[in-house]
Protein backbone atom coordinates (compact mmCIF):
# COMPACT_ATOMS: atom_id res chain seq x y z
CA UNK A 1 0.00 0.00 0.00
CA UNK A 2 3.03 2.38 1.03
CA UNK A 3 4.26 2.05 -3.12
CA UNK A 4 0.80 3.73 -3.81
CA UNK A 5 1.40 6.96 -5.48
CA UNK A 6 -1.94 8.63 -3.99
CA UNK A 7 -3.75 12.07 -6.01
CA UNK A 8 -5.16 14.54 -3.99
CA UNK A 9 -8.52 16.66 -5.70
CA UNK A 10 -7.88 20.02 -3.39
CA UNK A 11 -10.64 22.78 -3.70
CA UNK A 12 -9.29 26.72 -3.15
CA UNK A 13 -9.99 28.17 0.37
CA UNK A 14 -11.42 25.23 1.32
CA UNK A 15 -11.07 22.25 4.30
CA UNK A 16 -8.56 20.41 1.48
CA UNK A 17 -6.18 22.52 2.78
CA UNK A 18 -5.08 20.55 5.79
CA UNK A 19 -4.69 17.14 3.88
CA UNK A 20 -2.64 18.83 1.09
CA UNK A 21 -0.36 20.50 4.37
CA UNK A 22 -0.54 16.61 5.44
CA UNK A 23 1.16 15.60 2.41
CA UNK A 24 3.72 17.85 2.55
CA UNK A 25 4.56 16.82 6.16
CA UNK A 26 4.52 13.06 4.75
CA UNK A 27 6.92 14.26 2.14
CA UNK A 28 5.82 11.27 0.06
CA UNK A 29 5.28 11.63 -4.19
CA UNK A 30 1.62 12.67 -5.26
CA UNK A 31 -0.72 13.73 -7.50
CA UNK A 32 -2.56 17.25 -7.01
CA UNK A 33 -5.83 18.13 -9.12
CA UNK A 34 -6.38 21.64 -8.19
CA UNK A 35 -10.37 22.60 -8.49
CA UNK A 36 -11.84 26.00 -8.18
CA UNK A 37 -15.05 27.20 -6.41
CA UNK A 38 -17.96 28.28 -8.11
CA UNK A 39 -20.07 30.73 -6.65
CA UNK A 40 -18.78 29.64 -3.22
CA UNK A 41 -19.70 26.48 -4.36
CA UNK A 42 -18.10 23.10 -5.48
CA UNK A 43 -17.01 22.90 -9.09
CA UNK A 44 -19.31 20.01 -11.22
CA UNK A 45 -15.90 18.24 -12.03
CA UNK A 46 -15.71 16.94 -8.48
CA UNK A 47 -18.62 14.62 -8.91
CA UNK A 48 -16.76 12.43 -11.67
CA UNK A 49 -14.33 11.65 -8.88
CA UNK A 50 -17.24 10.85 -5.91
CA UNK A 51 -20.47 11.23 -5.83
CA UNK A 52 -20.94 13.68 -2.96
CA UNK A 53 -18.75 16.07 -5.02
CA UNK A 54 -16.84 17.81 -2.46
CA UNK A 55 -13.06 18.43 -1.50
CA UNK A 56 -10.83 17.21 -0.16
CA UNK A 57 -10.92 13.93 -2.39
CA UNK A 58 -8.18 11.70 -2.33
CA UNK A 59 -7.49 8.80 -4.60
CA UNK A 60 -5.35 5.75 -3.18
CA UNK A 61 -4.15 4.57 -5.84
CA UNK A 62 -5.68 1.28 -6.00
CA UNK A 63 -9.21 2.31 -7.18
CA UNK A 64 -10.76 3.68 -4.13
CA UNK A 65 -11.60 7.23 -3.23
CA UNK A 66 -11.60 8.96 0.33
CA UNK A 67 -13.72 12.11 0.42
CA UNK A 68 -13.89 12.85 4.40
CA UNK A 69 -11.27 14.67 5.88
CA UNK A 70 -11.09 12.88 9.34
CA UNK A 71 -10.47 9.40 7.56
CA UNK A 72 -7.95 10.60 4.78
CA UNK A 73 -6.16 11.98 7.37
CA UNK A 74 -5.92 8.72 9.26
CA UNK A 75 -5.39 6.95 6.09
CA UNK A 76 -2.50 8.91 5.10
CA UNK A 77 -1.15 8.46 8.85
CA UNK A 78 -1.56 4.86 9.01
CA UNK A 79 -0.16 4.17 5.52
CA UNK A 80 2.98 6.03 4.87
CA UNK A 81 4.03 7.69 8.40
CA UNK A 82 6.19 4.31 8.89
CA UNK A 83 8.11 5.78 11.62
CA UNK A 84 5.40 7.48 13.75
CA UNK A 85 6.21 11.17 13.80
CA UNK A 86 2.96 11.94 13.76
CA UNK A 87 1.22 9.63 16.16
CA UNK A 88 1.99 11.48 18.94
CA UNK A 89 5.29 12.03 21.18
CA UNK A 90 5.36 8.98 23.31
CA UNK A 91 4.06 10.69 26.56
CA UNK A 92 0.98 8.45 27.73
CA UNK A 93 -1.47 11.45 27.23
CA UNK A 94 -0.91 12.04 23.61
CA UNK A 95 -2.54 8.65 22.93
CA UNK A 96 -5.00 7.02 20.24
CA UNK A 97 -7.95 8.25 22.49
CA UNK A 98 -6.78 11.34 22.79
CA UNK A 99 -6.06 11.97 18.75
CA UNK A 100 -9.66 10.45 18.38
CA UNK A 101 -11.50 12.67 20.80
CA UNK A 102 -9.74 16.03 19.27
CA UNK A 103 -10.50 15.21 15.95
CA UNK A 104 -14.37 14.10 16.64
CA UNK A 105 -14.42 17.55 18.67
CA UNK A 106 -13.43 19.09 15.08
CA UNK A 107 -15.76 17.25 13.21
CA UNK A 108 -18.85 16.56 15.24
CA UNK A 109 -18.87 19.80 18.03
CA UNK A 110 -17.33 22.50 16.81
CA UNK A 111 -17.24 21.59 12.96
CA UNK A 112 -21.69 21.91 12.84
CA UNK A 113 -21.90 25.30 15.41
CA UNK A 114 -19.85 27.10 12.94
CA UNK A 115 -21.47 26.02 10.15
CA UNK A 116 -24.73 27.04 11.08
CA UNK A 117 -22.59 30.50 12.05
CA UNK A 118 -21.89 30.62 8.70
CA UNK A 119 -25.04 29.91 6.96
CA UNK A 120 -26.31 32.50 8.74
CA UNK A 121 -23.68 35.09 8.15
CA UNK A 122 -24.26 33.64 3.79
CA UNK A 123 -27.64 34.58 4.25
CA UNK A 124 -27.48 38.02 5.58
CA UNK A 125 -25.50 38.79 3.04
CA UNK A 126 -27.64 37.07 0.18
CA UNK A 127 -30.77 38.49 1.49
CA UNK A 128 -32.33 41.45 -0.27
CA UNK A 129 -31.27 45.22 0.85
CA UNK A 130 -34.25 46.08 2.06
CA UNK A 131 -34.37 43.44 4.60
CA UNK A 132 -30.71 42.64 5.08
CA UNK A 133 -30.68 44.77 8.36
CA UNK A 134 -33.33 41.93 9.80
CA UNK A 135 -31.34 38.71 8.38
CA UNK A 136 -28.27 40.85 10.19
CA UNK A 137 -29.78 40.75 13.71
CA UNK A 138 -31.21 37.42 13.72
CA UNK A 139 -27.75 36.32 12.69
CA UNK A 140 -25.98 38.39 15.82
CA UNK A 141 -29.11 37.52 18.13
CA UNK A 142 -27.85 33.86 17.42
CA UNK A 143 -23.95 34.09 17.52
CA UNK A 144 -24.28 35.97 20.91
CA UNK A 145 -26.77 33.62 22.48
CA UNK A 146 -25.89 30.35 21.01
CA UNK A 147 -22.80 29.71 18.74
CA UNK A 148 -20.83 32.49 20.18
CA UNK A 149 -21.02 30.85 24.18
CA UNK A 150 -20.74 27.28 22.14
CA UNK A 151 -17.27 28.30 20.15
CA UNK A 152 -15.93 29.91 23.44
CA UNK A 153 -16.56 26.70 25.70
CA UNK A 154 -14.72 24.59 22.78
CA UNK A 155 -11.56 26.97 22.45
CA UNK A 156 -11.40 27.07 26.06
CA UNK A 157 -11.02 23.47 26.53
CA UNK A 158 -8.64 23.28 23.17
CA UNK A 159 -6.29 26.07 24.32
CA UNK A 160 -6.15 24.14 28.19
CA UNK A 161 -5.70 21.18 25.76
CA UNK A 162 -2.27 22.69 24.37
CA UNK A 163 -0.96 23.63 27.48
CA UNK A 164 2.84 22.28 28.06
CA UNK A 165 3.09 21.44 24.89
CA UNK A 166 3.26 22.96 21.35
CA UNK A 167 0.93 20.94 19.12
CA UNK A 168 -2.39 18.50 20.17
CA UNK A 169 -0.28 15.59 20.10
CA UNK A 170 3.00 16.68 22.14
CA UNK A 171 5.86 18.56 21.66
CA UNK A 172 7.86 16.68 18.61
CA UNK A 173 5.38 17.12 15.59
CA UNK A 174 1.37 17.76 14.63
CA UNK A 175 -0.60 14.93 14.61
CA UNK A 176 -3.87 14.09 12.84
CA UNK A 177 -6.21 16.26 15.25
CA UNK A 178 -3.52 19.27 14.72
CA UNK A 179 -4.62 18.68 10.84
CA UNK A 180 -7.79 18.11 11.20
CA UNK A 181 -8.73 20.79 14.12
CA UNK A 182 -6.47 23.52 11.87
CA UNK A 183 -8.93 24.10 9.07
CA UNK A 184 -12.09 24.71 11.89
CA UNK A 185 -9.93 27.07 14.01
CA UNK A 186 -8.96 28.78 11.51
CA UNK A 187 -12.17 29.47 9.49
CA UNK A 188 -13.87 31.01 13.19
CA UNK A 189 -11.16 33.12 13.15
CA UNK A 190 -11.35 34.27 9.70
CA UNK A 191 -14.81 35.46 9.85
CA UNK A 192 -14.44 36.71 13.16
CA UNK A 193 -16.69 34.78 14.86
CA UNK A 194 -14.14 34.21 17.50
CA UNK A 195 -11.54 36.68 19.19
CA UNK A 196 -8.39 34.49 18.76
CA UNK A 197 -6.48 37.05 21.74
CA UNK A 198 -8.63 35.38 24.19
CA UNK A 199 -6.94 31.88 23.64
CA UNK A 200 -2.97 32.86 23.36
CA UNK A 201 -1.99 29.28 23.41
CA UNK A 202 -4.40 28.21 20.33
CA UNK A 203 -2.70 31.75 18.50
CA UNK A 204 0.49 30.64 19.23
CA UNK A 205 -0.17 26.91 17.98
CA UNK A 206 -1.54 28.74 14.60
CA UNK A 207 1.83 30.85 14.18
CA UNK A 208 3.70 27.44 14.94
CA UNK A 209 1.93 25.85 11.93
CA UNK A 210 2.63 28.46 9.54
CA UNK A 211 6.01 28.62 10.22
CA UNK A 212 6.80 25.16 9.38
CA UNK A 213 8.02 24.36 5.99
CA UNK A 214 5.55 21.99 4.75
CA UNK A 215 2.81 24.70 5.25
CA UNK A 216 4.45 27.08 3.36
CA UNK A 217 5.07 24.40 0.51
CA UNK A 218 1.32 23.34 0.49
CA UNK A 219 0.36 27.03 0.21
CA UNK A 220 2.59 27.76 -2.38
CA UNK A 221 1.52 24.46 -4.22
CA UNK A 222 -2.53 24.81 -3.88
CA UNK A 223 -4.69 27.43 -5.51
CA UNK A 224 -5.75 29.77 -2.77
CA UNK A 225 -6.76 29.48 1.07
CA UNK A 226 -8.36 32.68 1.89
CA UNK A 227 -11.28 32.12 4.74
CA UNK A 228 -12.26 35.51 5.17
CA UNK A 229 -14.86 34.86 1.96
CA UNK A 230 -15.13 38.71 1.74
Amino acid sequence: MAGLKPTLHHMNNSQSQRILWLLEELEIPYNLELHQRVEQRSPPELRQTHPLGKAPQLETGDGRVIAESVVIAKYLIETYDKAGKFRGDGNPKNDTLRDEQLCLLAASSLGPVMLVDLILLFASRMTPFFVRWLMALVHSQIRTQFSGPELDLYYRYLDDQLEGQDYFMGNTAPGRADFVLSYPVQQCIAVAMVDIKKYPRIEQWIARIHERPAWKRSLEKGNGYDLAFD
